[in-house]
């Protein structure tokens, strides 16, 4: 898949993140990339409205401070060139029922698609779509986080649904952070058409965070979001591309350093950093796919 003619032909980019930190993590070299060439670049996070943790824990009260995440995402954005957009859906830590400790948070279930949740999605990104000159880039749900799986069904169902030369056409897909696992990338359909060997996954660069990782890649549970989504995968259906971020990747790692929040969550910005810079490393930067219904060969 050749990424520079889809790109090219937009006016505008816009990457749905479904936490803060979620697009600038995954490609925020794209986005740096983009926004230097001048184009309008847009990160429409969809989890974006303050929840109450008062009963939680240090870590659900300190992502309860939204005042302190959205300038973080400000920052970062503003770093990279970026305009922020915010859907104000409630992530999974601030929904009732509350979630059963932080392993709940990746454990998805058959009727998830079947929230009103995915609908609004799909609607926000048909509505983006009805602008013929826009380029959406959504998640493909890696990892069975249930917000993240949310967000690609939507957008699955939106490639589905608009699967023609025209709007379906300008939809791609990102791998999630939690793609770092090579055990995560293996348990998804599409990413784990292009393995990469488990000697070179990125975890290796931060041990710490690196077990963090394949440990809750082992402990993930359900169906993934093109199964809920019902998209078939097939290796004529999806192909992968990397966008290299060599010359951005400095912008891209200060933008990532501004999500103090997550960053520390994740075992500290110098083992994010070290993971990302190996990741770019071995997978030729950050990988990008593309469903065609109706393609033939292999990606």
């Amino acid at each position: 898949m050749e990424l520079s003619p889809i790109l090219e032909a937009a006016n505008r980019l816009v990457v749905v993140s479904p936490h803060f930190d979620d697009a600038v993590l995954s490609v925020g070299g794209l986005i740096a990339a983009r926004a230097g060439r001048g184009q309008v670049v847009e990160v429409l996070t969809v989890f974006s409205a303050a929840g109450t943790a008062a009963e939680g824990g240090r870590r659900q009260k300190a992502f309860s401070d939204y005042a302190s995440r959205v300038g973080e995402d400000d920052r970062a954005l503003s770093v990279l060139g970026a305009r922020p957009r915010r859907l104000g859906l409630f992530e999974r830590l601030f929904r009732d029922p509350p979630p059963r400790g932080p392993l709940s948070l990746f454990r998805t279930s058959e009727d998830l698609a079947r929230g009103a949740y995915a609908e609004t999605v799909r609607r926000a990104i048909a509505r983006l779509l009805d602008s013929g000159d826009t380029v959406v880039l959504a998640p493909l749900g890696i990892g069975n986080h249930v917000d993240h799986v949310i967000v690609a069904v939507g957008a699955l169902w939106t490639v589905r649904d608009r699967a023609d030369p025209g709007p379906g056409a300008r939809i791609l897909f990102y791998e999630d952070f939690n793609a770092m696992s090579e055990h995560n990338r293996r348990r998804h359909p599409v990413s784990r058409l292009r393995p990469f060997p488990y000697r070179s996954a990125p975890g290796w660069a931060s041990p710490r965070t690196g077990v963090e990782l394949e440990a809750m890649s082992l402990l993930a549970r359900g169906p993934d979001a093109t199964a809920l989504a019902e998209v078939p995968v097939g290796r004529g259906s999806w192909s992968m591309s990397a966008f290299p971020v060599g010359s951005v990747e400095g912008l891209k790692l200060r933008a990532v350093g501004e999500y103090r929040t997550q960053t520390k969550a994740l075992g500290g910005e110098s083992g994010v950093r070290e993971i990302l810079r190996r990741a770019h490393a071995v997978r030729g930067g950050e990988p990008i796919w593309r469903f065609q219904p109706n393609a033939t060969g292999t990606p």
